[in-house]
């Protein structure tokens, strides 16, 4: 799949791109068989969950691909290679895979933030919209009740921001906005809530401020979340200043990413 020129330039402009039904109802079908079994307890890699601060809810889950065939081709397939290769180039690795769970009237909600603040913190030296990207995966439907992704359209040209760190507000340490930066940023543009389907993907740039409300619903809200870096943007170990609750945070680089055949999905169930 490519981007056409409109595309292209909407995402450009803004920090964020929507592409609806990307993913056929029997795919998602079985990413989210296998990604409610990696939320749960009973996990191989257990350790990779990080638990909602007020309930044993799964708020994240690292590194989802080593527990699920699926997932790992759903990184791959040319639906999503494709775009992340045409706005990144051919030489990309995959740097972390995640899935974001808001478990109905469970799902706390996630400061503003830039995720390229906690990236560069990881020793990250450039996080520009051509540098690494985030592909995010509807699994679930996704509306303002159940606590939607809200983005701040163009907001990615102001950089990370003055942000502060934050090790309460998610459970994990984080790097989020201030009320005052927040308040700046969003004098010049309007939140849009991400309402989708399941099979729905977004697009978004590493600086671009975004957040989410909690789950007021008894409907779950759950995004994939696939981070893809350029491969001459490793990370700098000397330059890391944040300890992680997980090793399955971010990847080292272990060669570029190439694409599997556009039916793997279905393929990994068999």
């Amino acid at each position: 799949m490519k981007l056409s020129q409109e595309q292209l330039e909407s995402y450009l402009e803004d920090g964020y791109l929507k592409i609806p039904n990307v993913f056929t109802p029997e795919e998602m079908s079985v990413l989210r068989s296998d990604c409610y079994a990696i939320v749960s307890s009973d996990r191989a890699h257990s350790d990779g969950n990080i638990s909602e601060l007020n309930s044993d809810s799964t708020r994240v889950s690292f590194g989802i691909d080593l527990d699920s065939g699926a997932v790992a081709a759903a990184v791959r397939v040319p639906r999503i290679l494709g775009p992340v290769h045409q706005l990144l180039g051919d030489k990309v690795y995959l740097f972390q895979t995640r899935i974001n769970a808001k478990m109905g009237r469970l799902g706390e909600g996630y400061p503003w933030h830039t995720d390229f603040a906690n990236w560069i913190n990881d020793g990250v030296q450039r996080g520009s919209i051509n540098d690494m990207i985030t592909v995010s995966v509807l699994l679930t439907e996704s509306t303002p009740e159940n606590g939607a992704l809200q983005v701040a359209p163009g907001s990615h040209r102001h950089g990370v921001g003055d942000l502060f760190f934050d090790t309460e507000s998610v459970g994990y340490q984080s790097y989020n906005a201030p009320e005052s930066y927040v308040s700046k940023v969003l004098s010049g543009t309007e939140p849009v809530f991400i309402e989708g389907q399941p099979g729905d993907i977004v697009l978004f740039a590493p600086e671009i401020m975004h957040g989410s409300e909690e789950n007021h619903s008894d409907v779950d809200r759950m995004y994939l979340m696939f981070i893809y870096n350029r491969s001459d943007n490793l990370p700098i170990a000397s330059e890391v200043k944040r300890e992680h609750m997980t090793p399955y945070v971010n990847y080292d680089y272990e060669g570029d990413l190439h694409e599997v055949a556009d039916n793997a999905i279905l393929g990994s169930s068999e």
